[in-house]
């Protein structure tokens, strides 16, 4: 399997890796790569085919959403429609471990989610750099089991069903990002992670 080592401060000597993973992602090829928050697996999110090669190795429930990341702030509208509510948290912790759920665009596929769909900005410049396209950014485990937050904790039989790893070191929260759902102004709280709830709250209400 070929790894590449890309940290956030060996970006600018990476161009020609970054280059061939976001060839990979427009191939609909699956990329380990670290986040953030947690290890995950990316792949084109506009495209049905590999999102489902997601949901079999991770061996998914396919009723269960899978969210996207994307590289910019500017980028979010593209796919999902924003509120007031949604711009002061989209302001105030993005790029960061929140992830916000929106009525989604119908650019975005179904497979992802219906309705909705959870939307990151991960504070990690290798896989924003990497985000040519929307990638999806389910943490990389089995359905179930604990998810990693360094390489060394992902399971072989994931690594072994991927096309590409980036290695970009441990995470920097190591903890699972904070979920926030909003429509027509209303937040609700589906995940406590790494921000508290109640900073959110403060933010929205400041």
């Amino acid at each position: 399997m070929k790894t590449f080592e890309i940290s956030e401060s060996n970006l600018k000597n990476c161009e020609k890796e970054i280059e061939t993973a976001k060839k990979m992602i427009l191939g609909g090829k699956i990329i380990l790569c670290g986040t953030d928050t947690l290890y995950g697996l990316s792949t084109n999110a506009l495209d049905k085919n590999a999102i489902e090669k997601i949901y079999l190795i991770k061996e998914r429930d396919p009723k269960k959403p899978i969210s996207i990341s994307l590289g910019e702030k500017k980028q979010i509208e593209n796919y999902v429609y924003v509120d007031e509510t949604a711009k002061k948290i989209i302001e105030k912790f993005m790029p960061g471990p929140i992830t916000v759920i929106l009525k989604k665009k119908d650019i975005i596929p179904d497979i992802l989610g219906k309705d909705d769909v959870g939307v990151r900005i991960p504070d990690n410049d290798v896989i924003r750099n990497i985000a040519v396209v929307p990638l999806t950014t389910t943490s990389a485990n089995i359905s179930g089991k604990t998810a990693p937050t360094s390489l060394e904790e992902v399971d072989q039989i994931i690594k072994e069903k991927v096309d590409l790893i980036v290695d970009t070191g441990p995470c920097k929260y190591k903890v699972q990002s904070t979920i926030v759902k909003v429509i027509d102004g209303k937040i609700e709280l589906v995940r406590e992670g790494k921000i508290p709830f109640e900073e959110i709250l403060k933010a929205v209400n400041e």
